[in-house]
């Protein structure tokens, strides 16, 4: 459940919320709720003074991150060679051929002919007329 709050009148110690229901394919509704319900459930999100809200901990947090990936990836046998330092970089055409079988570089309409980069205009040359 999402809650949005933007919408949230007090009528008779009552608090109307709109939330968006993803278990029913991301539908919007109301809920209707006693004050002191409402207040619980939002402080549920205030975290105490002292406190930080941090995003990654242990093996993913910032600080030697790829000492502790390698080290996590020896133990579990995964080869490093996929590290991406020995990986060779693909040109967007590449990747696409290796990924869907579909070559871009291939003319759409005799299926034929390669299509090569020749020039790449700058807009700053070319201005449209009024």
């Amino acid at each position: 459940m999402i809650y949005n709050l933007t919408y949230v009148p007090y009528v008779h110690n009552k608090v109307t919320i709109r939330y968006r229901d993803s278990s029913d394919s991301n539908k919007t509704k109301l809920l209707c709720l006693h004050a002191f319900e409402f207040i619980r459930r939002f402080l549920l999100h205030v975290l105490p003074d002292g406190f930080t809200k941090i995003r990654h901990y242990g093996i993913l947090s910032n600080r030697n991150r790829k000492t502790k990936l390698s080290r996590c990836k020896e133990l579990l046998g995964v080869s490093q060679a996929h590290s991406g330092d020995d990986v060779k970089k693909l040109s967007w055409q590449e990747l696409l051929v290796h990924v869907t079988g579909i070559d871009p570089r291939i003319c759409a309409r005799c299926g034929k002919g390669k299509m090569v980069l020749m020039e790449i205009l700058s807009p700053i040359l070319y201005t449209v007329p009024p």
